[in-house]
């Protein structure tokens, strides 16, 4: 499937996610556009559709890899090689989640993984277990893709 078909606006998650600036769907399959920096929005809140979550642990990476179609499809460690922020105890927006790699910390696992939208705009994937909630957050909807 081709990053291209992957933005297709079908869903709310998947139309707020091809109204981010360089997560539109040529930028995500472009290794220029990945270089360029983390992923930044600058599109106003009420275009983007989402739901306020709550990071609980400290220093948890913010993964995201634009010139990897992996790490759309399945995020994680592997296919998200680039951090993109450090963040601790802090809101974000949650774009949508999607079910990856299976993290295994403080006796707890998870594999699902919700598209985040810092306060600062920047954009990445985040493991559930490290966001408040459960191991689906509610209010987050499925990437669709």
């Amino acid at each position: 499937m081709s990053t291209r078909r992957l933005f297709k606006a079908t869903t709310a998650a998947a139309a707020a996610v091809a109204a981010l600036t360089l997560g539109s769907p040529a930028a995500v399959a472009s290794p220029a556009a990945a270089q360029a920096g983390p992923l930044r929005t600058t599109a106003s809140p009420a275009s983007v559709a989402a739901t306020s979550v709550y990071i609980w642990a400290t220093h948890v990476n913010v993964r995201y890899d634009g010139a990897d179609a992996d790490c759309v499809h399945y995020p994680s460690r592997g296919s998200c090689v680039k951090i993109v922020a450090t963040v601790s105890r802090t809101r974000a927006e949650g774009i949508c989640q999607h079910p990856g790699e299976e993290i295994v910390d403080g006796g707890y696992r998870n594999r699902w993984w919700t598209l985040l939208k810092l306060p600062d705009g920047t954009i990445g994937w985040v493991n559930n277990i490290y966001i408040q909630g459960g191991e689906k957050i509610a209010g987050v909807p499925d990437c669709g893709w």
